[in-house]
């Protein structure tokens, strides 16, 4: 993993140095940072926050050359932070840098000093981990700490959002199969608008960004193979975005519970706004419906 002592906005200035020196002499570097200081008041550590304004006076400064230059300085950048840098139609600058600053931070934060889970924890947390509605009585018990010491670390980790204690639904017991849906998204607005989307999905079990071209990739149930086919499709009709891969599978076999949400109370609507009533799959019985309206067909 890479470890880095300067924050993000430090690694970017680095990297269109380095990429200005490559391209220019030190008299043309400069000079052209000297000119976005004058006629734009932009200082080097206030790039990051301005990048239209840097692209739009590299391509006045610069022309065509410009191209090459951000392309380099995107892929020094992408180098320093572990990601992989590939080339995407339609993609600014500000595109480049706003994914490395969502993918990439995590890489440029220093490395703890301190562990955040320390041996009393880690056996908190493996006793849960047998039987979650333990109490702190038997936790203590079976620890060998005081109440107030197992009370005082579960609270702790619960504000650390290092432990969530929840019920979980076991998918292969149900029978339900799922599917690995890879999407690319084009720009940092349009993969944000759509994960919101994916958040409110109540069949979406987990969703991650990989570093290529597949930026979201989204794990999922149905109630049956009709159903999580129906859900997939509607998937591709999110805007902008592309369907790479579809991969099914049956029930995973570890882990075994997944936090499903349910809806013991049922709404006329859906997360995404559309009616079941209207679909012509729910109207074929090609799809349970989704879980929280009321013509939900479904086991939950």
């Amino acid at each position: 993993m890479f470890k880095q002592r300067k924050n993000f906005e430090g690694l970017l200035v680095e990297s269109m140095e380095e990429a200005l020196k490559i391209l220019l002499d030190d008299s043309a570097q400069h000079s052209f940072f000297s000119h976005l200081e004058k006629n734009c008041s932009l200082k080097r550590d206030e790039i990051g926050q301005r990048l239209d304004t840097f692209s739009a006076e590299l391509g006045k400064v610069f022309g065509v050359a410009s191209s090459r230059m951000e392309k380099l300085i995107v892929a020094l950048l992408y180098s320093k932070l572990g990601l992989e840098y590939e080339e995407k139609k339609e993609y600014t600058l500000g595109d480049y840098i706003n994914d490395a600053r969502e993918h990439g931070i995590i890489y440029a934060r220093p490395p703890s000093t301190s562990r955040i889970l320390d041996e009393k924890d880690l056996k908190i947390i493996n006793s849960l981990r047998e039987d979650a509605r333990k109490t702190v009585t038997q936790l203590a018990k079976e620890t060998g700490l005081s109440r107030p010491t197992v009370t005082s670390r579960l609270d702790n980790m619960k504000k650390q959002n290092t432990l969530l204690i929840s019920a979980g639904i076991n998918i292969r017991e149900l029978g339900f199969p799922t599917a690995y849906v890879a999407l690319e998204t084009k720009g940092v607005d349009l993969r944000q608008k759509v994960e919101r989307t994916l958040f409110r999905c109540p069949r979406v079990l987990t969703i991650q960004r990989p570093v290529e071209r597949a930026n979201l990739l989204v794990f999922l149930f149905g109630e049956d193979q009709k159903t999580l086919r129906s859900t997939i499709e509607c998937f591709q009709g999110f805007s902008g975005s592309d369907f790479l891969y579809v991969h099914y599978s049956e029930p995973p076999l570890y882990p075994e519970h997944f936090p499903i949400r349910v809806f013991p109370e049922k709404s006329d609507t859906t997360p995404c706004e559309k009616k079941c009533v209207d679909c012509i799959n729910y109207k074929n019985d090609q799809c349970v419906g989704c879980p929280t309206v009321t013509e939900y067909k479904g086991l939950f």
